[in-house]
């Protein structure tokens, strides 16, 4: 007949081996056999072995000597003859099979030592290179290419033969499988390191072209840079900039009545312009100058609404329902340093440009404030520097009548 039109490889299906690699310490490699999940793999196989052929096909399989690979088979050809869920157009007698030892798996020895040696050989062959890694007391993939290749042209010259079957199966481990595509294909030696292996009882397809008789490889084999590209590409890029996190509100979740129990800092002239319905008088005392006479009331008013207690000379006190202030009498003028970061100033740190007409010692200067100013109603309209100069403060000090009017 000729050239077959299909070549298909298919790798052993789960072996004990596979689940426990210890077995190898004790049980020799060509006879570790099967699982139970191995025979369903090796039977599912079959059936999609037999929706890939025509009903006048004929089969040559090859399988490597191990029982796993044997057993593979065995699966397969049960599944591929079976007359469930319908007659079977391959009888079991029309097949042929053949045992081939160049097919068995790369040899690794023979019982293998322990899983902490087994670990370091492993490493040692990943740094040293998977093809020409010789195992000790075994081989290296180079060795297992050597005797695929003598196969490969055993197999051709068979294509030769009237009776030879229009596919051929080989049933046979999974680096002998890379090893043979290599040897067919012509592969490099560094894109056979790079290919990863075939799954238990996957197929590898190789079809014959119509035009050119040569043999297409059907499947997209899969490699270790092509897994290492898609893991890169899930990964999530690296901000440069770190994010912010947004502000997402008060934790109590009523912002409307949080930010109305935020503490905030009023201007002195706003003291004796608030909302005379959220205060309540505390207690009223008179004030009196160095003479002794009266100048004024200090009334010690309390915020009904968020609990600040204050008197209206600015903040006393919080969170006590009744304050007891006895305020020293103020003078009508304040006495303050020249210059100094705690001494006021028209900036942070710089000097007050105040002048005095009352006193001679040029370290103190007497300056108008505007807290006494409040006191006695004189600080005005809107327009008054005075309110300028009231409404800038804070927990600064006064500064002078040039720079309130800057």
């Amino acid at each position: 007949m000729g050239k077959p039109r299909l070549i298909i490889l298919i790798r052993h299906a789960q072996s004990e081996g596979n689940k426990n690699r210890e077995i190898h310490q004790t049980v020799p490699d060509h006879r570790v056999k099967l699982t139970s999940d191995g025979w369903k793999q090796a039977e599912a196989a079959g059936l999609k072995l037999r929706s890939l052929l025509r009903p006048d096909d004929t089969l040559h399989f090859f399988t490597s000597p191990y029982r796993r690979t044997r057993e593979t088979t065995e699966g397969i050809l049960n599944a591929l003859t079976s007359s469930n869920p319908a007659p079977s157009p391959f009888p079991r007698h029309g097949i042929k099979v053949y045992e081939e030892p160049r097919l068995r798996e790369q040899d690794f020895g023979n019982f293998q030592p322990g899983s902490q040696e087994m670990a370091r050989m492993w490493a040692e062959r990943a740094e040293y290179g998977h093809f020409f890694y010789r195992i000790p007391n075994g081989e290296s993939a180079a060795d297992a290419y050597d005797r695929v290749s003598g196969f490969n042209d055993t197999l051709w010259r068979s294509f030769g033969d009237d009776d030879f079957a229009s596919v051929c199966v080989l049933v046979t481990h999974g680096l002998m499988t890379r090893v043979f595509l290599m040897k067919w294909y012509h592969f490099s030696v560094e894109y056979f390191e790079d290919l990863r292996n075939v799954d238990h009882c996957e197929f590898v397809v190789m079809k014959r072209s119509q035009e050119n008789q040569k043999y297409i490889l059907q499947n997209e084999l899969r490699t270790w840079s092509q897994l290492r590209k898609e893991k890169e590409e899930m990964r999530e890029p690296e901000s440069p900039i770190p994010v912010r996190k947004k502000w997402i509100g008060y934790q109590d979740g009523n912002d409307a009545e949080s930010r109305r129990r935020q503490t905030r800092r009023k201007n002195t002239a706003d003291l004796f312009t608030e909302d005379v319905s959220d205060v309540e008088q505390i207690e009223q005392e008179d004030i009196r100058g160095e003479s002794g006479k009266s100048i004024g009331t200090m009334t010690s008013l309390g915020n009904k609404t968020n609990g600040r207690y204050y008197s209206a000379a600015g903040p006393l006190h919080y969170g006590q329902r009744a304050l007891q202030s006895r305020q020293k009498p103020l003078p009508q003028e304040l006495t303050l340093p020249d210059e100094g970061r705690d001494g006021g100033g028209s900036r942070s740190g710089a000097p007050s440009r105040t002048g005095s007409d009352e006193s001679d010692d040029p370290s103190r200067r007497t300056v108008r404030s505007s807290m006494a100013m409040a006191l006695h109603g004189q600080l005005g309209g809107s327009s008054s520097p005075h309110r300028a100069r009231a409404d800038a403060l804070g927990d600064q000090s006064d500064v002078d009548d040039d720079e309130a009017s800057q």
